[in-house]
């Protein structure tokens, strides 16, 4: 019964570790992006996504811009500050989210979004 139990909660902290570590992942990323500056004005993602990019929420609000986005959002992105290398560093990380994530169909779209609005500008 003690072998058991052991084994148990070292599988539970193994898992555990598992799920730690992928966040963490995803958090240095995010650290990393943001270190460099990767929003206009140092926005929010949430901010820079529905201000500038003008995504709504979730995998359809992203794939409703991916449709629609023509060359003149993309101006009005750049006159809100907005530069090629934060798109670029965006589209990144959302292919990387997206191919670790494949349960994650936002990430999907908004890297197809970046991709697209790389090619607009």
């Amino acid at each position: 019964m003690f072998r058991l139990i052991a084994a148990f909660l070292f599988l539970g902290a193994t898992t555990q570790l598992h799920a730690t570590s992928a966040e963490e992942t995803q958090h240095q990323e995010l650290t990393q992006i943001s270190n460099r500056s990767m929003t206009p004005q140092n926005l929010s993602l949430n901010a820079f996504g529905q201000w500038v990019i003008g995504w709504g929420t979730g995998p359809e609000g992203a794939r409703q811009r991916l449709d629609y986005i023509q060359r003149e959002d993309v101006a009005i992105m750049k006159q809100k500050g907005t530069t090629l290398e934060m798109i670029r560093a965006w589209q990144q990380y959302y292919e990387n989210e997206a191919q670790n994530s494949t349960n994650n169909p936002t990430a999907r779209y908004r890297a197809r979004l970046m991709k697209k609005i790389a090619e607009l500008w």
